[in-house]
C-alpha cells in the first residue's frame, strides 16, 4: 500500500523547515520515495523523528492489530506521526498486537503513549478483588472506599488521611501506573486530566495532589526524567500547579471545534486557549518555551469527515480546524507552535485514508527538494 510521506531521499534524507510565512503555502511540495520499504527509507525515517520539529499526535482506537486491511492497525497510520496515544486496550496485548506494535516503534519510530483518565486514587490499577469483592490481604472490608484504603493506605476519608499519608498513596499509585506502562515499553504515559468536565476525584480535583503524582511520574518520564520519555497532559493542563509544568513535555488542549485564532467566537478562540497556559505557566517558562509544548487537537469522532469546523487564521486564511491550528503561530515570537493532533483520528481512515493527518503534517513539517 502506498503511503505519503513527507521528506524526501538524495543521496541522505534532508528535512528542510521554513518559515512561518510558508506554513500557509497551498504547494505540494512533498515527493513520494521510489522504494518506501527500503532500510535507508526507515533510518531516514527514524532520524527525521529525533529532530526537533512540530509533532503529529492523535489518540487511537479499536485496536486490534489485525483485519483485512489496516483499519485497526498501527501499522496503517501514516508513517511520520510522531506520537499516538492508545486509547484504551494498552494492556493484555495479543500477539497480533505486540507484532503490530514492535513494528511501528522499532522500524517507523513512532512512540507510543498509554492514556488514563486521572480521578481517584487507583483508578484502572486496582486489582478485581479489592473493587469488587472489597477483600485485600483475605480480609472482606464492608464498603468499596474501606477496601481502597486498605489497599493503597488512603481513599477519601479512610486510612491514612494525614498530608503524609496521602502524599505516600498517591506516590504508591503513581509507581504502579509507571511500572504497568515500563511493563509493556511504552514510550510514555498521556494523563487525561478533566477535572472541570466531569472527570473530578480524590485525585484530580487538587492540584496539589495532582503534583505530587506528576513529581512521582516525571522520575521515569518527562524532561527531568533523562530518559527521553515521554509526560504529557491533555484536558485542562492550565488547572495544573505551575510548578508541574516543568514537569511535562506537552501542553495538549482539546480546542476542539474551533474556528479561530484571535477573534472571538462561539468556543474560545486559540489565541484565548494559549493565554490561559501564559497565565499559568508564564512566571516559570517564556512564552516561546510554553508554545514549543502546545499541542492543539480537534475531535476526529465528530469530524473525521470534514477536518474540523470552518476555521479563520489571523491572517485571514479560511481553511479546516486541524490545518488552521497547524498553522498557527504567536506575533513577535521566534518559535513554533508544539503540534497539533485529533481525538479518534483513525476514525478518518476509512473516509479518506487519513488525509487530514497527511496534510497537517506537510504544513507543519514540509520537504523540499
Amino acid at each position: 500500500m502506498r503511503k505519503l510521506i513527507y521528506f524526501i531521499f538524495a543521496s541522505v534524507a534532508v528535512l528542510v523547515f521554513v518559515q512561518c510565512s510558508d506554513w500557509t503555502e497551498m504547494e505540494n511540495k512533498f515527493t513520494e520515495p521510489v522504494n518506501i520499504n527500503s532500510e535507508d527509507y526507515y533510518r531516514a525515517l527514524r532520524e527525521y523523528k529525533k529532530t526537533d520539529h512540530p509533532i503529529c499526535f492523535g489518540w487511537y482506537s479499536d485496536w486490534s492489530g489485525t483485519g483485512d486491511n489496516m483499519n485497526n492497525q498501527l501499522r496503517g497510520i501514516p508513517d511520520s506521526m510522531d506520537l499516538v496515544s492508545l486509547w484504551g486496550g494498552a494492556f493484555n496485548l495479543t500477539e497480533a498486537q505486540k507484532s503490530d506494535l514492535k513494528e511501528v516503534r522499532e522500524k517507523k519510530g513512532t512512540r507510543i503513549l498509554y492514556c488514563q483518565h486521572i480521578m481517584d486514587i487507583g483508578r484502572s490499577m486496582t486489582p478485581a478483588s479489592v473493587e469488587n469483592d472489597h477483600i485485600v490481604d483475605g480480609v472482606q472490608y464492608n464498603s468499596y472506599a474501606e477496601a481502597m484504603a486498605a489497599y493503597w493506605g488512603w481513599y477519601g476519608t479512610y486510612g491514612d488521611v494525614s498530608p503524609e499519608g496521602i502524599e505516600k498513596a498517591i506516590r504508591k499509585y503513581a509507581r504502579v501506573i509507571a511500572d504497568s506502562i515500563n511493563k509493556y515499553g511504552y514510550d510514555g504515559f498521556d494523563i487525561d486530566y478533566e477535572p472541570n468536565w466531569g472527570y473530578e476525584g480524590n485525585i484530580s480535583s487538587y492540584s496539589d495532589r495532582m503534583h505530587i503524582l506528576l513529581d512521582e511520574l516525571s522520575k521515569d518520564f518527562g524532561p527531568k526524567s533523562g530518559t527521553g520519555r515521554i509526560l504529557m497532559v491533555d484536558g485542562e493542563p492550565q488547572t495544573l500547579n505551575v510548578e508541574s509544568g516543568e514537569l511535562l513535555d506537552y501542553y495538549v488542549v482539546q480546542a476542539y471545534d474551533n474556528t479561530g485564532d484571535g477573534s472571538v467566537y462561539i468556543h474560545d478562540s486559540l489565541d484565548e486557549r494559549f493565554q490561559r497556559l501564559l497565565n499559568k505557566f508564564g512566571s516559570v517558562e517564556d512564552e516561546a518555551a510554553i508554545l514549543r509544548k502546545t499541542v492543539w487537537c480537534e475531535d476526529f469522532e465528530k469530524h473525521k469527515s470534514d477536518g474540523g469546523p470552518q476555521f479563520t487564521t489571523r491572517d485571514g486564511i479560511v481553511t479546516y480546524s486541524l490545518k488552521g491550528m497547524a498553522m498557527y503561530y504567536r506575533p513577535g515570537v521566534d518559535a513554533r507552535i508544539g503540534g497539533v493532533g485529533a481525538y479518534r483520528f483513525n476514525l478518518c481512515r476509512p473516509v479518506n485514508d487519513y488525509f487530514f493527518m497527511r496534510e497537517v503534517i506537510q504544513v507543519m513539517n514540509p520537504a523540499q527538494h
